[in-house]
């Protein structure tokens, strides 16, 4: 639906506009997620997915590149002024954010840097092609390629009572392997290991820190089910998804999420909805020894747009 893509591009250059006119002020994914009108979970995702950045990727290209400008312009202005100015908490903040951008300290910056940059990308021009910042609608062809491939369906999921075991740390290939692994030997011992079976991701490894980061292995068991020291419980309700079927690489799954969301979600007339996403495995979640491969389905809650 074009409509629906247009609504996504409009909510989001609504906080592209509002990031450009309040640099100097504290930006929080909450309050942004207020403005776009989206659900804070997900916000970070959807503006990823439409505008090809990061939403503080964005906010710090935003500040540095607003105050290099400033450093030209205000002569009478200290870096730490300009600094403040742009949102940036300290000089030191400043110096290393502007220094990863441009290469350069500020003071050099003012004192020649600025002319050889821009001759540079003058060169290159190649180079000076970035983002503006602005979502633009995507042609039809472009989101078609991607949604050919994948089978997405919306859909009512049932609510899952499931034990589980947590990872917190790099997603990669140990971690959350190892920790299937430990799930698999109890969910044999508890005789609950051909039940359905979820992982749940609270974190994207793009925006948060990878010893930060959390997942979960679930597997479902019944209502009364005794936990034991090894699992806890919880519930995981029942609601409209999004659901993509998938068969691929550890690798290729990453790029599945991503074409869910930045190929189907925006023209799908849906927004996610503020719970997790999880992956839904029937049968064994483990990993084929030949092809390296694996099946599930990719469960995205949603809301009408």
């Amino acid at each position: 639906m074009d409509g629906a893509r247009l609504e996504y591009d409009k909510r989001v250059n609504r906080v592209i506009d509002h990031v450009r006119a309040h640099l100097a002020e504290p930006l929080t994914l909450a309050d942004l997620a207020r403005v776009a009108a989206f659900s804070p979970f997900h916000f970070h995702r959807v503006f990823r997915a439409i505008t090809g950045e990061t939403l503080f990727g964005f906010i710090q290209r935003v500040r540095v590149e607003r105050a290099a400008a400033a450093l030209i312009g205000r002569h009478d202005a200290s870096v730490l002024e300009i600094a403040l100015d742009h949102g940036f908490a300290s000089a030191a903040t400043f110096a290393r954010a502007f220094r990863t951008h441009f290469g350069m300290s500020a003071t050099r910056w003012r004192a020649g840097g600025a002319a050889r940059w821009r001759a540079r990308l003058r060169r290159k021009p190649s180079k000076q092609l970035r983002n503006d910042g602005k979502a633009r609608a995507r042609s039809r062809a472009h989101r078609g390629r991607k949604e050919a491939v994948m089978s997405i369906r919306v859909q009512q999921q049932p609510p899952y009572h499931v034990a589980y075991m947590r990872y917190v740390g790099p997603f990669g290939p140990r971690g959350i392997p190892e920790l299937w692994d430990r799930l698999m030997r109890w969910a044999e011992a508890h005789g609950v290991l051909e039940n359905d079976k979820l992982g749940i991701a609270y974190d994207d490894p793009a925006i948060t820190p990878p010893d930060k980061l959390r997942y979960d292995a679930c597997v479902v068991v019944p209502p009364g089910f005794a936990a034991d020291r090894l699992v806890a419980l919880m519930d995981v309700p029942g609601s409209t998804y999004a659901v993509a079927s998938f068969v691929g690489t550890a690798h290729q799954i990453v790029d599945a999420w991503q074409t869910v969301f930045a190929s189907w979600l925006p023209g799908s007339g849906y927004q996610p909805d503020d719970r997790p996403c999880y992956e839904l495995y029937r049968g064994d979640p483990g990993v084929d020894a030949k092809t390296r491969t694996f099946r599930c389905d990719l469960c995205l809650p949603v809301r009408p747009l």
